[in-house]
């Protein structure tokens, strides 16, 4: 099936803001977090099938389609302007306006085709940051684009943000508000870009503990994983009688699953028993004090770890010590990331998880790492945020 899907790129071009950005709004400062952050895209994929209603062929259809994105996208980067301009160094962005970077292609085959047995590496080639031309124009794009045709009419659109401004909650802020300007109703969100900023300044990085284990070393797989629904929920019933709490989200139990499964492997690998570390990012904006609104972009997360020796470990125990460890974590260090003690926090943080990497790579562990994406609720959300 590879060898049929051929992906050809039609055009390449660069979408700028509807109405020029402001003077005074040309340099954007990041924060603490962003300055932290890698230079690296996060891809979401988004795919539509075809309209049979609507009128002319295939092709026009199409074309309608992207033309209409385009424009949408151009009105969105007005009050999105960060995503318009330039990285400048690691702590501001050059607002210049010289937009985001549009790639139209096509593939030969069916969406119905491409969907029912998703390959990885054809998955990565409907990104714009796969082709080595595009990557080469767009270095120090903040955000990239690729619409992909499928011959029947239906599209993929892949958008890239950059790390160093763009959190998943981010992310998710600007598609609200491009999806809603391009169909013409529903609320278009308006972005809190200051927050940051001013909650952590950036600051002389050189002062930071550095970890010394080269984790791109590393050599990394991925794994598409299809859980059932009904055996999902009568997990989550099981765990919810068991620890007398209500029941988990779906994150957390398709994650303390893998990591318990992750750490029976490591021990047989191993043939002993050893400290098997989770990693689990926390959204901080509820967990401030105050709390920041759900519209602030930029890098407002950090993670905290649960570590566990048991691979026996019952899945129940599992699940209520990550919800003790999110717990502590919010209530001991997230409220207090901000200002000269928020430094002062990160500080801590850095040299808590680089001795962590030290420790785990001079006791020669067998490291498992884990990254899921996996797909919460709005309803599952607001019960992680009374937790939190």
């Amino acid at each position: 099936m590879k060898t049929e899907m051929k992906i050809e790129i039609i055009s390449r071009k660069t979408i700028k803001p509807l109405i020029p950005t402001p003077d005074q709004l040309r340099t954007f400062r990041l924060s603490l977090l962003d300055q932290l952050s890698p230079p690296i895209y996060g891809t979401s994929i988004f795919f539509y099938t075809s309209n049979p209603n609507e009128r002319g062929s295939i092709t026009s259809q199409v074309l309608e389609r992207s033309c209409r994105l385009q424009n949408s996208l151009s009105k969105t980067l007005v009050d999105f302007y960060p995503l318009a301009g330039r990285l400048k160094d690691a702590a501001s962005i050059e607002c210049n306006d010289q937009g985001a970077y549009f790639v139209e292609a096509q593939i030969s085959c069916q969406l119905v085709d491409f969907l029912i047995q998703p390959d990885i590496e054809l998955l990565s080639r409907i990104s714009p940051i796969s082709d080595p031309k595009s990557t080469q124009l767009t270095s120090d794009s903040i955000l990239v684009i690729q619409l992909t045709a499928f011959s029947c009419g239906g599209i993929a659109i892949a958008i890239c943000t950059s790390h160093k401004i763009i959190d998943a909650s981010s992310a998710s802020t600007f598609f609200q508000s491009w999806t809603a300007t391009a169909r013409g109703y529903g609320e278009v969100v308006l972005p809190e870009l200051l927050i940051g900023g001013s909650l952590l300044p950036t600051r002389d990085l050189s002062i930071l503990p550095k970890p010394k284990v080269n984790l791109l070393a590393e050599k990394c797989t991925t794994r598409r994983f299809v859980f059932d629904a009904s055996k999902i929920a009568s997990l989550k019933a099981k765990i919810a009688s068991a620890i007398g709490q209500r029941p988990p989200t779906n994150v957390e139990i398709v994650l303390a699953l893998i990591f318990k499964c992750a750490m029976a492997a490591s021990m047989s690998n191993s043939g002993h028993s050893v400290t098997s570390v989770l990693s689990q990012v926390v959204n901080l904006r509820k967990r401030m004090v105050p709390p920041l609104p759900e519209n602030s972009i930029g890098n407002l997360l950090w993670s905290y770890q649960v570590f566990s020796k048991d691979s026996e470990i019952e899945l129940h125990e599992l699940v209520a010590k990550m919800r003790k460890g999110l717990i502590e974590f919010c209530n001991e260090k997230a409220k207090n990331l901000k200002g000269d003690e928020g430094f002062d926090m990160v500080f801590e943080l850095l040299k808590e998880q680089a001795s962590l990497m030290i420790r785990t790579t001079k006791a020669n562990f067998p490291q498992t790492s884990v990254k899921m994406d996996p797909i919460v609720t709005k309803e599952e959300e607001n019960d992680k945020d009374k937790d939190g």
